[in-house]
């Protein structure tokens, strides 16, 4: 398969950008494959890399994640780069919000490849953004269902993709109804776990543990906890991503809906972490979903314990 020599995918809508970067990703084999976080203090040089890559036979990817926090002069330097490419070297760029689609790098890459933004709905689009979703799964819902599935499951962004997936896929061949959307979305309790995230945030695993499982009395219970941590570690990204895009408190607390103290305290929160950690404890826990939904023949609460240790050992 013949790709173009460059791409640039980013925006707030960042479980679309995700989908999008999984995507082209599974078409090259993954020892063809050179993958930079802008930021990581071992990444390699961008232009570099794509140069180098020319010495070897076969098409080749250079995958960027958090294209939003590159510099001016390292964003000048690719749209250089991209006015002769490397042959059989494709450049992918994803990045969250940010990215100035009318900047100097989305106008050298749409010269040679595409440009791509998905931008988050506001408040007021989240139930339209969950029938849109429905329909990408070849799912037709009414209006009521997707406004049921945001009234339970929140107007997070990662949290709605992952009930429509789960909607459609146990629903499947059917819709979802109402009743559906009851029985299988846990309603978001008001509550933010931030006694769990100071704790892993110091890397104190049995206080993460201890924390997390300290209301479990049912299996169901363990389902709700999951919910819970992941949706509050996804926002906890998401405030890295805005905070090393050059974002303050007041532009997180717009961009994530939240009042000034949980913005004050996510803020605190992200500056524990890299974006690269929060996001492969995202993947963790998403394994660890599967595995109490039928994927393991483990204790449910064990696999919990399990999960937390590992994502907090890092």
């Amino acid at each position: 398969m013949s790709h173009k020599p460059a791409y640039l995918i980013a925006g707030s809508d960042w479980p679309k950008v995700d989908a999008a970067a999984a995507r082209l990703r599974a078409q090259f084999d993954e020892d063809s494959i050179v993958q930079i976080t802008v930021g990581d203090e071992e990444a390699e040089d961008i232009v570099g890399t794509c140069l180098s890559l020319g010495l070897f036979g076969g098409e080749r990817l250079v995958f960027v994640r958090g294209v939003e926090s590159l510099p001016d002069e390292q964003a000048t330097e690719i749209a250089g780069y991209l006015s002769d490419p490397t042959p059989d070297t494709c450049l992918a760029l994803f990045g969250a919000g940010g990215v100035d689609p009318k900047g100097v790098l989305a106008r050298a890459v749409e010269a040679v490849g595409d440009v791509r933004f998905f931008d988050a709905p506001d408040k007021k689009q989240a139930a339209e953004w969950v029938t849109r979703r429905f329909a990408e799964h070849g799912v037709r819902v009414p209006a009521a269902v997707s406004r049921r599935v945001v009234e339970r499951a929140g107007e997070d962004i990662g949290d709605l993709a992952l009930e429509v997936e789960k909607l459609a896929i146990h629903c499947h061949p059917d819709p979802p109804g109402l009743d559906d959307v009851d029985r299988l979305v846990i309603a978001q309790p008001d509550v933010k776990p931030w006694d769990v995230t100071d704790a892993w945030g110091r890397r104190d695993a049995a206080a993460v543990i201890e924390l997390a499982t300290a209301d479990i009395e049912r299996s169901e219970d363990v389902h709700r906890t999951i919910g819970q941590i992941t949706a509050h570690v996804r926002r906890v990204r998401q405030a890295v991503v805005l905070l090393e895009a050059g974002a303050g408190q007041a532009e997180v607390q717009q961009a994530l809906g939240l009042k000034p103290y949980p913005a004050k305290k996510l803020c605190e929160q992200a500056r524990g972490f890299s974006e690269p950690e929060l996001a492969a404890a995202i993947v963790r826990l998403a394994g660890l979903d599967l595995a109490v939904k039928g994927g393991s023949r483990l204790d449910a609460r064990f696999e919990l314990e399990l999960a937390l240790a590992e994502i907090t050992a890092g």
